[in-house]
C-alpha cells in the first residue's frame, strides 16, 4: 500500500491500487527530480482523535434516487493490465472505456460542470519523463495536455475549481510535493504562498464554493484547509497514523478521507458542524479513495474486501446500504463521482 509520506512524496498516488511492478518502474524512472526550494512547514493544532463505528450491513439494492446523467469515473487495468479511465452509473451499469491510452495515469477529477476529466499522466519528451496534468471530454473524446509545454517538475493529483479557470494540484521540488494551482486557460504554474517558501502538502482539492481547499499535510498524518488564496490556515484531523484522499462534502459540512488502522485502511467522515468523527467501514480489506455523490447521501471508494481492488458506493452516514459496482478479476481503483 502506497501512502503521502514526508520521505515519499510523489509516489504516483495516496493510496494507489495500481499493479506493483508499474508503480515501482515508474518510481524508478522518475528517480532523478531534483530542486532546491525550502518550504515552510504547516501549523500544528491539538489531535481530534476519531470515534468508533459499528459493523457495516451488506445491502443489496441502493436507495440512492439517481440524477440523470450521473457516471462515476475510475481507473481499470481490465485491459491487459494497464490503466484506462472508464465510466459506469453508480448502479454498475453503461460501463464505457474513456480512454485507450494504455499508460501510467490516476487520480481523475470531474470538472464542475461534469463536462471535463482531468487526471495525471506521464508525459515523456525526450529522454525527459514527467507526470503532468491531462484533459478529456466526458465522452473521452478531446484528449489533450492541459498546459500545451511540458513543465519542469512533476505535476499530479489534479482538482478542478467549481468555476473551471483552475486546477490546484501539487508539484514536485527538490524530493517534496509543494501545493500550487494551473490556469486553465494560460498553463501557467503558481505555488501557494510562494514568497514565504511554499506550502507543503498533497492531494488538494476545493470545496464547492471555490473558497477552500483541503489537503493533507507534510508528514502524510494531518489534514488541514486554507482559503483559495492560501491564507487562513486550519488544521481539520491530526492522527498517529497515515491519512489519505480527503474530500469535501457538496454541502462544505463534513469531510470523507481514509485513515491508515493498524495495517489497514478504513474511511472515515469529519462533522465541522459537530466535530464528531465516524469510522464508515470496518473491512478486512484496504477502504481507500472515497467520492460523494451530488447530493451527500453516498460515498463511492475502492476496496480489496473482495480480494481485488473494486469499486463500491455506501452510505455516507451509516456506511451501510453497500453496493458494488464493478465486478472484474482486475484492479479497479479511483473513483470519481461526477458533480
Amino acid at each position: 500500500m502506497l501512502c503521502p509520506s514526508r520521505q515519499l512524496p510523489m509516489l504516483p498516488s495516496s493510496c494507489s491500487t495500481l499493479p506493483r511492478l508499474l508503480v515501482l518502474a515508474l518510481s524508478l524512472a522518475l528517480g532523478a527530480c531534483d530542486g532546491t526550494d525550502n518550504p515552510l512547514a504547516p501549523t500544528g493544532d491539538p489531535a481530534v482523535e476519531p470515534a468508533t463505528a459499528p459493523s457495516e450491513a451488506v445491502a443489496s439494492g441502493d436507495a440512492l434516487a439517481l440524477t440523470t446523467g450521473q457516471r462515476i469515473v475510475f481507473i481499470s487495468t481490465r485491459n491487459a493490465n494497464q490503466p484506462d479511465l472508464y465510466k459506469v452509473d453508480p448502479q454498475g451499469n453503461s460501463s464505457a472505456r474513456l480512454t485507450t491510452l494504455s499508460d501510467y495515469m490516476t487520480t481523475p477529477a470531474w470538472s464542475y460542470d461534469n463536462k471535463h476529466v482531468v487526471l495525471n499522466r506521464v508525459r515523456v519528451v525526450g529522454n525527459v519523463i514527467r507526470l503532468d496534468i491531462y484533459a478529456i471530454d466526458a465522452n473521452g473524446s478531446n484528449g489533450h495536455w492541459v498546459r500545451s509545454t511540458p513543465f519542469p517538475y512533476h505535476m499530479q493529483q489534479p482538482s478542478w475549481s467549481p468555476n473551471g479557470s483552475r486546477i490546484v494540484l501539487t508539484v514536485g521540488i527538490g524530493g517534496l510535493s509543494y501545493l500550487g494551482w494551473m490556469d486553465v486557460a494560460t498553463g501557467q504554474v503558481n505555488l501557494f504562498n510562494a514568497i514565504a517558501g511554499g506550502t507543503v502538502g498533497f492531494r488538494p482539492s476545493y470545496d464547492a464554493t471555490g473558497q477552500r481547499i483541503i489537503y493533507i499535510g507534510k508528514d502524510g498524518k494531518t489534514i488541514e484547509q486554507m482559503n483559495a488564496d492560501g491564507s487562513n490556515h486550519k488544521l481539520r484531523f491530526s492522527s498517529t497514523t497515515q491519512v489519505c484522499d480527503p474530500t469535501f462534502s457538496p454541502d462544505g459540512k463534513k469531510i470523507a478521507f481514509c485513515r491508515e488502522v493498524g495495517t489497514n485502511f478504513e474511511i472515515f467522515v469529519k462533522n465541522f458542524v459537530d466535530g464528531t468523527t465516524k469510522r464508515l467501514t470496518t473491512s478486512a480489506g484496504k477502504d481507500i479513495q472515497p467520492s460523494w455523490s451530488p447530493d451527500g447521501s453516498r460515498i463511492a471508494f475502492s476496496s480489496e474486501r473482495s480480494g481485488k481492488s473494486q469499486i463500491w458506493t455506501m452510505n455516507a452516514t451509516t456506511g451501510g446500504s453497500l453496493v458494488r459496482i464493478t465486478h472484474t478479476s482486475t484492479a479497479e481503483s479511483q473513483p470519481a463521482w461526477s458533480h
